[in-house]
């Protein structure tokens, strides 16, 4: 487990309310009590949690201001870790968004890594498919059947894609049956990124297209990240995966179909 990541699910627990202890989070997180106490000590220098005896809690107000607005992600992950992240998940997401393609449709695939595997899965029938991803280009670039344009700009290595004025004009005068795009944090109703110029181009992608769809494992839920570019309810479906509590279910269907995998 990554080390935000790790650091990232500490926060989650004790956003719940309540003290947790050493221990019990070492045994949740399946990690030794000394990395547990090393984390605690760098997010309590933070001011986001407060030490106590034996554990860690989190200050009310810090508690109440995440409520509000979504836990934030502590820093934005590389193309190459999110590959190593829930990926039998993200699988299960792509299989299911993959049924919704249908032959000669126009479709734009965004970038993160759920949508990669969806490059992956995509079956070999003719269509057109538009991308700013330079992984789910490559995967894509032998296929037959498949028409393929890969939209140009500022190559963005954290995340492998193109992004800026010039891949917004590229993509400006398209007609798009369907945009599958990916989230860094879904949180009141909006879709979270870590990059404004990537939130650019994945609105302008959404809005262009007849069918929007979002992508994201249900680790995303209740987290936001530095930039909102699309409204949950502006989107034709969310596709996720089944480990969802009740009341994230209801939450997201008050908002958005929800299609699980």
């Amino acid at each position: 487990m990554l080390k935000a990541e790790r650091q990232e699910q500490i926060i989650a627990r004790l956003a719940g309310g309540g003290t947790e202890s050493v221990s019990a989070i070492a045994q949740a997180l399946d990690v030794s009590d000394m990395t547990v106490r090393r984390d605690l000590e760098e997010l309590a220098e933070r001011g986001v949690i407060e030490r106590v005896y034996g554990g860690a809690r989190m200050p009310a107000a810090v508690r109440e201001s995440f409520s509000a607005a979504g836990i934030p992600l502590l820093r934005e992950y590389s193309h190459t870790e999110k590959r190593r992240l829930r990926s039998e998940e993200k699988q299960r997401i792509a299989q299911r968004a993959i049924e919704l393609i249908e032959p000669s449709d126009t479709v734009f695939l965004g970038a993160g890594t759920t949508v990669e595997h969806m490059a992956r899965f995509l079956p070999d029938i003719r269509l057109r498919v538009i991308t700013n991803s330079l992984s789910a280009f490559k995967l894509l670039e032998h296929r037959e059947h498949c028409e393929l344009y890969l939209v140009g700009g500022l190559y963005r290595q954290q995340t492998g894609c193109f992004v800026g004025a010039m891949a917004e004009d590229a993509v400006s005068p398209l007609g798009i049956d369907k945009a599958f795009i990916g989230a860094n944090g879904i949180s009141g109703g909006s879709l979270f990124c870590a990059d404004m110029d990537e939130g650019r181009i994945q609105r302008l992608a959404l809005t262009k297209a007849r069918e929007r769809y979002a992508v994201s494992d249900a680790s995303k839920l209740g987290r936001r990240d530095f930039y909102a570019f699309f409204g949950l309810s502006d989107l034709t479906a969310l596709i996720c995966d089944d480990v969802l509590s009740d009341a994230q279910r209801n939450e997201i269907e008050e908002q958005v179909h929800l299609i699980c995998a």
